[in-house]
């Protein structure tokens, strides 16, 4: 089920920039830091971080150039450097370790991460996220990041009447499997892109996109691997569960879940099953990986090609 209802976030100045946080839940277990996707905000993590309420601090920022975070003109969005912010509003705020979560190209941020500081991520979940630069960048952000095309395009989506929101719920509904989002939900991701200053931060944050430099970092983690979830809905129409696999598979020791009637926003689509996968994981960490590459759970495995 999902609450249309927001969770109130804060806002704290890190590095000169300002970074928009949403902090919630009491619970003991290890600190969770959730990172969202495009074209997504913190707001699609709120009601995993509902579920998760009782059993872990969750910590879900507005990446640069999203949300309500800051959107400076200076060139700060690449996903390398929004890792080194984090870390950055990490010592910041004393914290020492976290688990991840992340979805899209927030993933890429958590393997950035992983890689500069590996002692400070006990733990990630990487969902439905794509790390290798063959993959990258899908249609509609490489659209956005044409030269002349991409500016043309967010300024008739943001001055045509109407336009972004229909473009937008589009968009969205392509990567959900349960029912869509209402007109509050698509507002609170609508908003913040279609202003001036948030198609500008848009245009920024997708140029900066380096599918060269994750995919190097995906291979860097491979030097000190956390423990390592890979969480995939199943009907994700960019990226395939053969393809998750693979994701998987290039991170030693990773467990890959398919979740089953759910689309590429997985966090938006199944957030209690969510939540569940990844309060199981963590409470499982310290239980030797199985050797030999990535464990194949939840229903049968995917077809080649599917």
């Amino acid at each position: 089920m999902r609450d249309e209802h927001p969770i109130p976030g804060a806002d704290r100045v890190v590095d000169g920039v300002r970074l928009h946080v949403v902090r919630h839940g009491t619970g003991a277990g290890l600190p969770l830091l959730l990172l969202h996707g495009f074209p997504t905000s913190s707001y699609l993590w709120r009601d995993v971080q509902r579920d998760l309420e009782h059993h872990h601090v969750t910590y879900a920022p507005d990446l640069l150039g999203a949300g309500r975070s800051e959107r400076p003109a200076a060139d700060r969005y690449d996903l390398a450097a929004q890792a080194r912010l984090l870390l950055l509003w990490m010592d910041a705020i004393g914290l020492e370790q976290v688990a991840v979560a992340a979805h899209d190209i927030g993933g890429g941020v958590a393997v950035h991460l992983a890689v500069q500081a590996p002692e400070r991520v006990a733990a990630l979940v990487l969902v439905n996220t794509a790390l290798h630069s063959d993959v990258w960048l899908v249609p509609e952000m490489a659209a956005i990041a044409a030269p002349v095309l991409g500016p043309v395009q967010l300024q008739a989506l943001r001055v045509v009447p109407g336009l972004g929101r229909r473009y937008l719920r589009w968009q969205i509904a392509r990567g959900l499997r349960a029912e869509p989002l209402t007109e509050r939900e698509l507002a609170h991701y609508a908003d913040p892109l279609l202003s001036a200053e948030g198609a500008a931060g848009t245009l920024r944050l997708v140029r900066a996109l380096d599918p060269d430099a994750v995919h190097a970092a995906l291979l860097g983690l491979r030097a000190a691997v956390p423990p390592t979830l890979v969480l995939w809905g199943e009907g994700d129409p960019w990226h395939s569960t053969a393809y998750g696999r693979r994701v998987a598979a290039d991170i030693p020791g990773s467990t890959y879940v398919v979740v089953p009637d759910a689309g590429h926003f997985l966090p938006e689509d199944r957030p209690e099953r969510v939540a569940e996968e990844i309060s199981a994981f963590l409470a499982e960490i310290g239980t030797p990986a199985t050797a030999g590459g990535a464990q194949i759970v939840g229903g049968a495995q995917p077809a080649a090609g599917s």
